[in-house]
């Protein structure tokens, strides 16, 4: 039985490449998972400083500062994934060229490793944001179980683009070293620090179709609203998360032939 080309064995595959990953990624090095757990920490540290007390923000009908809290690291949380994931998976392909040239395996499964890996820096943040809330007098909902959901949705998103940028960097090096730029430009062009209502009225209508928003606006929606995500996000972040992952597989593997002589 295959699925989108994958077999049973891959699934044995893709979790030992993931465990490779995570080892080489945070464990070989002195302080290992420490680091997972400091580098987002120490982000969603600087820019709460920054949007509670330099340019303070509240949160509308929730009055104080941790509310406001909690709804910027529950969407900031998410773009940090989505950050790990693109960045892992756009160089998965070139730093593992070894493996690839050693070993007979599906490499597509290398980029979707790199989007998993956008998970540490997720589960960190909401890991955070929970304590919070119970420190600010709210109970878990059942709202939460829409999480999970939106978490596959999320992997399939980022991993569906990884797939793409990761096969272009192997003929393009230049991809890897512009992405850092464009991901700045991405995050402040997705309303993750700031409401919808902080943009200008012409505009407002194009960021509601903007996956990245929808990913943040489904993960607040659960956490700070305690209500399941909007029917038509979920829809429409499953059909975004769809052809990009059904696209970055075909384009994947019609790159694939030539990998061998540009690595």
């Amino acid at each position: 039985m295959t699925l989108f080309g994958f077999e049973r064995r891959d699934v044995g595959m893709l979790r030992s490449l993931l465990r490779l990953a995570l080892v080489d990624r945070f464990l070989g090095s002195r302080l290992g998972m420490i680091w997972a757990v400091l580098a987002p920490l120490s982000l969603m540290g600087l820019f709460t400083f920054v949007f509670t007390f330099v340019f303070p923000g509240r949160l509308p009908g929730h009055p104080g500062t941790l509310p406001f809290v909690i709804w910027l690291l529950s969407g900031y949380g998410a773009w940090l994934g989505i950050n790990e994931g693109l960045s892992s998976a756009t160089t998965s392909v070139v730093s593992n060229a070894g493996i690839i040239k050693n070993i007979s395996f599906k490499s597509e499964l290398l980029p979707i490793v790199g989007a998993m890996l956008g998970l540490v820096p997720l589960l960190v943040s909401l890991i955070i944001v929970l304590p919070l809330q119970l420190a600010s007098g709210e109970l878990p909902s059942l709202s939460l179980l829409a999480l999970p959901l939106i978490i596959v949705l999320q992997v399939a998103f980022v991993a569906g683009i990884g797939l793409f940028l990761a096969s272009l960097n192997v003929f393009v090096r230049d991809t890897s070293l512009a992405l850092p730029t464009l991901l700045t430009l991405l995050l402040f062009a997705s309303p993750i620090f700031y409401s919808t209502a902080a943009y200008p009225k012409g505009i407002v209508k194009l960021l509601l179709f903007n996956p990245i928003y929808i990913i943040a606006a489904c993960y607040r929606s659960a956490i700070v609203q305690h209500e399941f995500p909007q029917l038509w996000m979920l829809l429409y972040l499953a059909a975004v998360s769809a052809f990009f992952a059904w696209a970055g597989l075909k384009w994947f593997r019609r790159l694939k032939p030539f990998f061998d002589t540009r690595l």
